[in-house]
């Protein structure tokens, strides 16, 4: 499990080319970019960059949860990507840090 700094560090090597996307099948099923790895990575290292989880208050609506918990985890999206992000491992971090600062 990554912690909130190993997680930025993965997805800010996303070069945003979108190879993640034809595996991956919730971005299949909903054809929808929040759906799919690419907008997920950028969902995250927003949140990210914008303070979220470094003591920031600042509140996920549902559609931006919906999004990152939808990943089905199956690292299909790992294996197609040229910069070799961990972005099923970023993902899944990164739910579990969503996960823990609601229920808190």
């Amino acid at each position: 499990m990554m912690n909130i700094k190993e997680i930025h560090e993965e997805v800010k090597k996303c070069m945003y080319c979108g190879f993640c996307e034809f595996p991956c099948p919730t971005f299949n099923a909903l054809r929808s970019r929040a759906y799919g790895p690419r907008g997920r990575i950028n969902l995250i290292k927003t949140l990210i960059e914008n303070g979220f989880g470094q003591s920031k208050n600042i509140e996920i609506n549902g559609d931006v949860i919906n999004s990152i918990m939808t990943c089905l985890h199956c690292a299909s999206c790992d294996t197609q990507c040229p910069a070799g992000i961990k972005i099923a491992d970023a993902i899944h971090s990164f739910k579990a840090f969503i996960l823990g600062t609601i229920l808190k």
